[in-house]
């Protein structure tokens, strides 16, 4: 695996040297906010729906950064809009591709949402306060994020003519249910942030008309490798514990999720921005693939399995108000034909190969975990005037 985030390099692209697949060189000079490389006015090389430059909201965090890769590596012109709350990591090695560039800016802001939006055919938010620890910190804060600046975004793309909007959405919003769940099936989030999640899921679909389509995508739980990591996800976090300390701890076992690898999820985007419009207008699709629902359980054996002497510890059980569901992704395969790619045995590879190499030095670092970084900057947060779009995602 060729996964370095103090390099650049990433393990699904080219390495951190600056090198594009224009065969542009970067000079290492940061973009900011100026039309000066021509991302908006050259667009795409291959425009699809007439969509030939992307905004990416949140586009430097952990499924931002490997959409933007595969947004470029097929033409599109991009914008990044985010504050960069972790660092520029996951995007640091784009600056001075000719096809990209980066808006810091305050989702609170409709000035900064402006600015980032004018000349997007398209607008894709990940931006959000994500995770059910981050989010518990400060309820108001997270309601100003999540629910507040995703009606901010909606407005301002519909307004500025945008053609197509993805929102990134989660499972989660289905809650505890022993059941099959489907799109049509009724939401019982049990967390402050699947709960906004659900409520802004409303609020982007009811933009839906003739000129304007949005379509939400509700995400399994991600894994994987990333050029800006994470290890605040249940996967990666085990893996590396089973690797780093030899023991992982799980609390209950029985708990079903789907899982879906990060690059999938950003293959997941492309296809809503390629599709016909009728196929997704106004749509919800879950995005994951049956056979990758999961019991917290079942991922320890398979990390057991990959981890020869990891010691696997069992505490307490499932509360009745914990999230548990398992989910059908029969829309989104028949519909649009997405199917997943990436196994979780190979996510669970990538993840132990860099911590086994060293790609990742310590992956209790606080840039790695949303949680960390917003208990230590969340009074900054809450006085400022700016924070990243990428909170998370």
């Amino acid at each position: 695996m060729d996964w370095n985030p103090e390099n650049g390099s990433h393990p699904n692209g080219s390495k951190g040297n600056g090198s594009h697949p224009d065969g542009a060189k970067s000079n290492g000079a940061k973009s900011n906010g100026s039309k000066a490389n021509g991302a908006r006015r050259n667009g795409s090389r291959r425009p699809r729906q007439g969509i030939r430059h992307v905004l990416v909201i949140g586009g430097a965090g952990y499924v931002g950064s490997v959409l933007v890769r595969k947004l470029l590596d097929r033409g599109y012109g991009v914008t990044v809009m985010d504050a960069l709350m972790y660092g520029d990591h996951g995007i640091r090695d784009l600056h001075g591709h000719p096809r990209f560039e980066v808006v810091e800016g305050d989702l609170r802001s409709v000035e900064s949402v402006v600015r980032a939006t004018l000349g997007a055919d398209a607008v894709v938010h990940l931006g959000a306060l994500v995770g059910d620890p981050a989010c518990a910190l400060d309820e108001k804060l997270t309601m100003e994020i999540n629910l507040g600046a995703t009606r901010t975004v909606v407005e301002v793309a519909r307004g500025l003519a945008v053609k197509r909007l993805v929102f990134a959405s989660t499972c989660g919003v289905y809650g505890a249910d022993d059941g099959l769940l489907s799109e049509e099936s009724p939401l019982n989030p049990v967390s402050l942030y699947s709960r906004t999640k659900m409520e802004s899921e409303r609020v982007v679909l009811a933009m839906s008309g003739p000129e304007f389509l949005p379509v939400v995508l509700r995400f399994g739980t991600f894994y994987g490798a990333s050029p800006r990591p994470r290890f605040d996800l249940v996967v990666n976090l085990l893996v590396a514990r089973a690797v780093a300390e030899g023991e992982i701890t799980i609390f209950g076992g029985d708990q079903w999720r789907p899982f879906v690898h990060v690059d999938d999820g950003a293959e997941a985007i492309i296809r809503c921005l390629d599709a016909p419009p009728d196929l997704v207008r106004g749509r919800v699709f879950n995005v994951g693939s049956d056979d990758q629902n999961h019991t917290l359980g079942q991922i320890a054996n398979h990390i057991a399995e990959l981890v020869p002497g990891v010691r696997v510890l069992y505490e307490g059980g499932r509360g009745a108000a914990e999230a548990n569901y398992r989910v059908s992704f029969a829309r989104i395969r028949t519909q649009l034909g997405f199917v997943p790619h990436r196994s979780l045995a190979e996510g669970l590879t990538e993840i132990r190969d860099a911590i086994e190499q060293g790609a990742v030095a310590d992956y209790a670092e606080e840039r790695y975990s949303n949680y960390k970084v917003l208990t230590r900057k969340g009074d900054m947060l809450r006085r400022s005037d700016s924070l990243s779009a990428s909170v998370g995602r």
